[in-house]
């Protein structure tokens, strides 16, 4: 990530991002409301959703349906 781009409390909150979607596991998914607001939309190729329920659960079936997913953030 070039430093130059984003000021220090936005390449914080960008590192914290990345952080926990690299990290994401089943027992992480509680910790999810600390990084979406309670009315955030999230849309994927297969979902459109709005609320912090919404997403927990498309990420709790993302972990009953695939077998060890996680995320690479480049």
């Amino acid at each position: 990530m070039n430093a130059g781009l984003f000021p220090d409390a936005a390449r914080a909150a960008l590192e914290r991002v990345c952080t926990f979607y690299e990290t994401l596991s089943p027992q992480s998914l509680v910790d999810i409301g600390s990084l979406y607001t309670p009315d955030a939309r999230f849309k994927d190729p297969f979902n459109e959703v709005q609320g912090v329920p919404a997403i927990t659960r498309i990420f709790e079936h993302m972990f009953e349906s695939l077998h060890e997913p996680r995320f690479v953030v480049t």
